[in-house]
Order: structure tokens, then C-alpha cells, then sequence
């Protein structure tokens, strides 16, 4: 081949080589760039990401400090507009939610140039805003933000010839929100129509949410504001306003004596009852009843020439509290207390229910031993419990024996509340035997306090403390969970008896707990008791206080195989119609229609009207306070199952019974606690 053909061949690879060089070095170059610029733009999305959450994190720390919807709208407002570069910002509030919907214009706005913007921000300050398909309205029915990016377009857009003059084409509505509620709004308007991305308006959307944040606290001091001194329910001025009331006084009796002062303080008694058994709502209706009646006496003896203040509060619950400042106060307290029990006796109609509530009064007058206020009213709270320690429709006047017997209930609770804690009690049992032959069925657990070594209290002593200062449903916890072991361990000495049940009291605070199912389950699994051995009693007031809970949990009850007993049968009230709808196996009669009976004074009616009733329901009976054989033979020939009493054996405890009725254990049986009643 020629050489100059060779040369040629060669320059011409060589060429081709060094285009493909090029192409390469070309390629990498512009993956280079786009890499360079993808970097770019990353850089510059976290720098503005960075900046939004920067923003959204100023806002929501103001928000945090404030509690001026106001002041951190214009705040907001600021800082958006500033950060955005945005020209125009406005704040719209929402007025009369709950009456008629709208949101108004504000003078609270935002603008770059207020000389151009001016004419707009004052047609935006005179704006109304109702529920409608465009913005701002438009919020009412979404609560996020909405992009308009033509405002031209809306139909109800009135500001249209103001915004043109401004130069403005867009808007953003921002919701400000309260839970689900639109409190507000911020309106941005921009001079382009550029598209904002999907976080900026997660960003805005995070802003409102932090502004209703202040709206709600704002609400809240409103609210507080407003019901410093007035009770909501009765209109009638409340603890705060008496205490102010009160101590002015105390005041003006130091400067002078023409007035002396006293304080009655009145406890409706019946309320809770009606509360408990016709929903919160009666109760209520009731409360108002009783402040207009307290407020015409009130305000009959305000009237009078010789009074110179009668003061009408409500401090809490069923409690009100008069203040009098009079010459002869103690005359005029007594007349007041009179006034007041005769104004109460006439029966009230709530509802369909024909409901009474008379009170109980307590009066402390003021004196050299008061050094404040708050003494002379906690005497008359002293004197109004002794006054409901002693009946209904009584009035009590303070006296110094009376704040002993507070003191001394005070330190009982404090020995109480500490006995709990390290359960100082001790569980003792009385025997249920069969009528016909006295074989013992069941055993009913009582509690006693062992206060000191030698000192053991019995539950008439501390129970009423106990259920007044809401030790109840701990101590009926325990007792529960101390009878199911105190079964096991019974059956686990004696096999004879397959049969023989644990009786356990429960009070109400107890059975209207939501879990008191679950409880019982619980304790069952924990102690291992089989659930034949434990049997539930109920009186006839825990009963009906709230029927179809009481049905249906006894019912569930059943079903893991408790029986439940109605207790004290006879003094309750009963209704033959929840008798009905409630499972009980058992009726147990009250021990007041056994005991006076014997063989020169026996009438059984009562006792044979209820055992009747128990056969017709089918139900089984258990007499309680069974002393004498008279009263055993014949019950025995009435058809009456089972009885309980002192005939039968006291309550012992848990040693004491094993010992008469099993063999002497190896070990010593562990320490018992707690139970709900006095000896059947």
C-alpha cells in the first residue's frame, strides 16, 4: 500500500479519537454544570426552607408569650411580609360565632408603600366577610389557606378599584383556628401571580394554628374575666365576691359599732338525692330554684329600715351563705333562718318529678375572738353541719363546743387517712347459716379499725368519716381483694363445705366506677378465688341511684359467676319495677323488722309481705338480726331460707372460725383488712 495512503489512515483515526475525546470531556462538562446547578437549587430550597421554618419558629414563639390576639396578628403579619416580600398583609376577626358567622376587617395591616396601599387597607378595614365560595369567606368552609391567583375574578371581590390602584393581582388567605373553630384570618395580596409551593402554605397553615392558640387563651381570661365574681348557674355572686364582701365588713366594724355582722351559712339537704337519681341536669334546675327563693328573702330584708346589708352568695355545690350587718344582727340572723325554712318547704316541680330540698343552717356572729373574716365563716360552715348532724330544716347557732367536735372529726380523718395507708384494720366474719338446720352457707366480712394494740374501733365510728372525706373506695378495694384471699384460704382448711361464700359489702362510690367490673375480674385472677365464693351486696339506695348501670352491671357480674344481693331490704326505695329488671339472687331483710319481735309481741306482716315479694321474683331470702329461737323457729316455718345474727354467732375473726370449724393450721394465717358494716 502506498505510505501516503498509511498517513492518511492514520491522521483519520486519529481525528476520530480526538472527537471522541471531546464528546466525552463535552458530556462530563454538562453532567458537571447540571450537577453543579441540581446542587444549586437544593442549596438554595434548604435556604428557603430553612428561613420558613425559621419564620414559623419566631410566630409561634411569640404566640407563646402573648395573650393579645391582636398583638400577635400584627406581629405575624410582620414578619410574613417582611420574609415573603410581600406588599400587603390585613387581619380579619371572626365576630359573634355563635350567632351570626362572619369575619371583619381590621385595623390591623401590613404595607411597603401606605401611601399607594391606603385607599385599600381603609375599604379592607370597613369589610364584612360571610360564609360564601370565595376568599376570604371561603375559610369558613376550609380551614386551610386559599390561593387566588386572579382577584379580579371574584365575583364579590368590592375592593376590586382600590386593590388595581395599589397594583395588586394575587391573594393568599391564611385561617387562624381554635380546635375546629375560624377565629380569624390573614390576608396576604402580591403584585404577581406566582404560584406560593405546597410548603410554603403548610407553613402559613402551622402559623394560624399557632395564632388560635392565643385567641383560646385570650377566651379563657374573657371567660375568667366575667365569672371572677358571678356564679354561672344561679346569676348569684360567688365565693370570691362574698370574700371581698366579708372582709369590708370586718373592715367598717373596726371603725365603727353601729353594725354588727353575722354570717348564715345554708346546706340544701335532698339535693344530692336528686342530683344522683334525676341526672346533673334536675339538679341544676333545682339549684336555681333554691337562689331565687334565698333572693326574694334576701332581698325582702334588705329592704328593712334596720338593716343596713343582707349579701346572697353561692360558695359551692348546694352551699350558699348570707352576710348581715345590722344593729340587732343575731335577731335579724334567726328571722332570716326562719324565712329561709319557709320558703324552701313548698314542693318544686322539675321536670316530671315533684322534688322538695329543705336546708340546713349554721350562724356564727362576729365577735372579739374573730381576728379575720375567713374564721367568722368557717364557724358558720361548723354550725351548719352540727345543724345537719341533727336532722333536716334545723339551725344551729356557733358555739365553742361545736369547734372541738370539728377539730376532733379533723384528727380522725388524719388517723383514718393514715390507717389506710398501713392498714390498720382487721376483717372479721359473721356467720349466714340455713334456718332449718343451722348449717353455716356463707360468712358476711366486717371491718374493724384496730386504732392502737388494745383499742379496736368499730365502723359506726369511722365510716361516715371515711365516706366524707372519699376513703371509701380504697378501703372497698381492699376488703375485696382481702375477702377473695380470705376465701381461698377457708376452702383450702376445709373441703366439707364446697359451698360456702364470702359476703362483701360494696358501697356506691365503689359500684358507679365505670371499671368495677374489670376490678373484680382482676382480683379474682390475682388471688386465684373461685368466683362461687365471693357474693356481692348492694342496698337498695345503690341501687336505684342509677337503675340500668346497676342492671347491667350486675348482670356482667353474673356472668363470671357472682351473685349479687340487695342489703337492708325494706329500708330503702324500692320499686317493685327495678326489683324486676335487676338479677339479684338474693333479697337480705333489714334486722329492724326482726328484732322486736318474740313470742308475747309478733307481727310478722312486713316480714311476709317481703318474703312474698322475694318468691314472687325469685329470689332467695336472708333475715338479718336473728337473736332468739322464737324468732329462728318461726321464720324457719315461714319458708325464710337463711338467717344471720347474734343466735347464730358474732363476727370473729378469720382464726377464731377456722379454729371451730377445721383442724389447727401448720401456719398462721395471714392479717385481714376491711370491710363496710356494723354486727347483722
Amino acid at each position: 500500500m502506498n505510505p501516503d495512503m498509511h498517513e492518511f489512515q492514520d491522521s483519520e483515526e486519529l481525528n476520530q479519537k480526538c472527537q471522541r475525546l471531546e464528546r466525552e470531556v463535552a458530556r462530563e462538562r454538562a453532567a458537571r454544570r447540571a450537577a453543579e446547578d441540581m446542587a444549586e437549587i437544593r442549596l438554595r430550597e434548604l435556604y428557603i426552607n430553612q428561613g420558613r421554618l425559621e419564620l414559623l419558629n419566631r410566630i409561634a414563639g411569640f404566640a407563646n408569650d402573648s395573650d393579645s390576639p391582636t398583638h400577635a396578628l400584627q406581629f405575624a403579619l410582620n414578619e410574613i411580609c417582611e420574609h415573603q416580600d410581600w406588599p400587603v398583609g390585613h387581619a380579619l376577626i371572626c365576630v359573634d360565632p355563635s350567632d351570626d358567622e362572619r369575619l371583619e376587617g381590621t385595623d390591623i395591616w401590613f404595607s411597603k408603600h401606605q401611601d399607594v396601599a391606603f385607599p385599600f387597607l381603609e375599604a379592607s378595614r370597613k369589610i364584612v366577610a360571610w360564609s360564601c365560595a370565595s376568599a376570604p369567606g371561603r375559610l369558613f368552609l376550609e380551614h386551610i389557606p386559599i390561593w387566588t391567583p386572579d382577584i379580579y375574578a371574584q365575583h364579590a371581590f368590592t375592593r376590586a378599584p382600590s386593590a388595581a390602584r395599589a397594583g395588586l393581582r394575587a391573594s393568599i388567605s391564611v385561617p387562624v383556628i381554635m380546635g375546629h373553630e375560624l377565629v380569624g384570618a390573614m390576608e396576604f395580596y402580591l403584585t404577581e401571580a406566582i404560584q406560593p409551593s405546597e410548603r410554603l402554605m403548610n407553613i402559613l397553615l402551622q402559623i394560624g394554628l399557632q395564632l388560635g392558640r392565643v385567641f383560646k387563651r385570650a377566651r379563657h381570661a374573657d371567660m375568667l374575666s366575667k365569672n371572677a365574681l358571678t356564679d354561672p348557674l344561679t346569676g348569684l355572686p360567688n365565693r370570691t365576691a362574698f370574700e371581698s364582701e366579708i372582709l369590708s365588713a370586718f373592715e367598717l366594724e373596726k371603725r365603727t359599732s353601729e353594725y354588727q355582722t353575722a354570717v348564715i351559712y345554708i346546706d340544701l339537704d335532698g339535693f344530692k338525692l336528686v342530683n344522683d337519681t334525676l341526672g346533673h341536669s334536675s339538679g341544676d334546675a333545682l339549684l336555681i330554684a333554691m337562689a331565687n327563693r334565698l333572693r326574694f328573702v334576701v332581698e325582702t330584708f334588705d329592704h328593712e329600715a334596720w338593716v343596713d346589708r343582707v349579701f346572697l352568695a353561692r360558695v359551692g355545690g348546694d352551699e350558699f351563705v348570707i352576710l348581715i350587718r345590722s344593729p340587732d344582727v343575731r335577731e335579724v340572723a334567726n328571722d332570716i333562718a326562719n324565712e329561709i325554712h319557709k320558703c324552701l318547704q313548698p314542693i318544686h316541680r322539675i321536670g316530671l318529678n315533684d322534688v322538695q330540698a329543705v336546708a340546713s343552717i349554721g350562724i356564727a356572729l362576729n365577735g372579739p375572738e374573730y381576728q379575720n373574716a375567713q374564721e367568722l365563716l368557717r364557724d358558720a360552715d361548723v354550725a351548719m353541719y352540727e345543724a345537719k348532724a341533727n336532722g333536716p330544716e334545723q339551725t344551729y347557732h356557733f358555739t365553742a363546743e361545736m369547734r372541738s367536735m370539728a377539730l376532733a372529726r379533723l384528727d380522725l380523718e388524719i388517723e383514718l387517712r393514715h390507717a389506710v395507708e398501713i392498714s390498720a384494720f382487721e376483717l372479721h366474719f359473721q356467720p349466714i347459716v340455713s334456718l332449718s338446720n343451722r348449717e353455716t352457707v356463707g360468712l358476711e366480712a366486717l371491718v374493724r379499725w384496730r386504732k392502737e394494740h388494745d383499742v379496736l374501733i368499730m365502723p359506726d365510728d369511722f365510716i361516715p368519716t371515711a365516706e366524707a372525706c372519699g376513703l371509701m373506695v380504697p378501703i372497698n378495694t381492699w376488703v375485696l381483694r382481702e375477702a377473695a384471699r380470705s376465701a381461698v384460704r377457708f376452702h383450702a382448711s376445709n373441703s366439707q363445705n364446697a359451698d360456702l361464700y364470702i359476703s362483701v359489702n360494696v358501697t356506691l362510690q365503689q359500684f358507679q366506677q365505670l371499671h368495677f367490673v374489670t376490678l373484680v375480674r382482676d382480683i379474682l385472677l390475682e388471688t386465684g378465688a373461685n368466683p362461687k365464693w365471693i357474693r356481692l351486696e348492694l342496698t337498695e339506695s345503690t341501687a336505684a341511684t342509677n337503675p340500668s348501670h346497676a342492671a347491667r352491671t350486675i348482670r356482667q357480674l353474673n356472668a363470671m359467676g357472682i351473685k349479687v344481693s340487695i342489703d337492708d331490704f325494706g329500708t330503702g326505695y324500692s320499686s317493685l319495677s327495678y326489683l324486676q329488671t335487676m338479677p339479684f339472687d338474693t333479697i337480705k331483710i333489714d334486722q329492724s323488722f326482726i328484732k322486736r319481735h318474740s313470742d308475747k309481741s309478733a307481727d310478722w306482716s312486713f316480714v311476709l309481705a317481703m318474703k312474698n315479694i322475694a318468691d314472687s321474683l325469685g329470689m332467695k331470702v336472708i333475715v338479718e338480726g336473728v337473736e332468739n329461737e322464737f324468732q329462728q323457729t318461726e321464720l324457719d316455718a315461714f319458708g325464710c331460707q337463711f338467717g344471720q345474727g347474734w343466735l347464730f354467732g358474732r363476727p370473729q375473726t378469720e382464726a377464731n372460725i377456722l379454729a371451730e370449724t377445721c383442724p389447727p393450721l401448720s401456719e398462721s394465717p395471714h392479717s385481714l383488712h376491711m370491710a363496710l358494716e356494723p354486727p347483722k
